[in-house]
């Protein structure tokens, strides 16, 4: 596809406006894209197949940030090419980006398997909607930011630094920094604050060696 078209659609795909998507040489693009992907999730578990996915996933991501780590399958319908990662973020398998819009990761996140982000948007009308009309909301995730397990995170959603996802929790409106929300649709549940680091798993005391290593250096 021409750079300038790829553009013009880009903006499209981005502006937040109603649109129709129907253009062939742009759908014939997208089908480029995911057959890309479906090739690193074929790739086998060997060093030579790991180099492969490495290849792969720096010709296919918008932006890719060092350390990165997808375990595949990974499932995306503009093949990754507006998602875009920070350094040392880790993607567990089942991974689904429905990325029209683009979908942003900041650095040190953790995003468990079954994860879906969602930037696609149809309009209530149903005559409007029955002729495939959508928009697109990106989607921002923080630094240190953990998505559990089949957490969905929805069009527009905006989460803060260090914050938690809860596993199988829908996220449909922002989540401000340090907390951990859950539920459907999500809600904070509490704040992460500095006792956090001295116990795990509710009432376990963190090893005093390993506080020493990360905590208190």
């Amino acid at each position: 596809m021409r750079q300038d078209k790829l553009e013009l659609y880009k903006g499209m795909l981005t502006s937040g406006e109603l649109y129709d998507y129907s253009d062939e040489e742009l759908i014939s693009y997208q089908h480029e894209l995911v057959e890309r992907l479906n090739q690193f999730n074929k790739t086998p578990e060997t060093p030579e197949g790991l180099r492969e996915r490495e290849a792969i996933l720096r010709e296919a991501l918008g932006t890719y940030g060092e350390g990165l780590c997808i375990i595949p399958p990974v499932y995306a319908n503009w093949g990754l090419k507006n998602v875009h990662v920070g350094k040392n973020v880790f993607f567990n398998f089942n991974v689904c980006f429905v990325d029209d819009a683009d979908i942003t990761f900041g650095d040190d996140c953790l995003v468990g398997p079954g994860c879906h982000l969602i930037t696609a948007q149809h309009p209530v009308s149903p005559r409007l909607r029955k002729n495939q009309l959508q928009y697109n909301k990106p989607i921002h995730i923080g630094n240190n930011v953990w998505l559990g397990a089949g957490a969905m995170i929805l069009p527009g959603v905006t989460i803060g630094d260090n914050s938690i996802i809860a596993a199988g929790s829908v996220v449909t409106r922002d989540v401000e920094a340090n907390v951990i929300v859950a539920g459907s649709p999500a809600r904070v549940l509490r704040r992460i604050t500095e006792e956090d680091d001295r116990f795990y798993d509710k009432t376990k005391s963190v090893p005093e060696e390993l506080r020493r290593k990360y905590l208190d250096g």
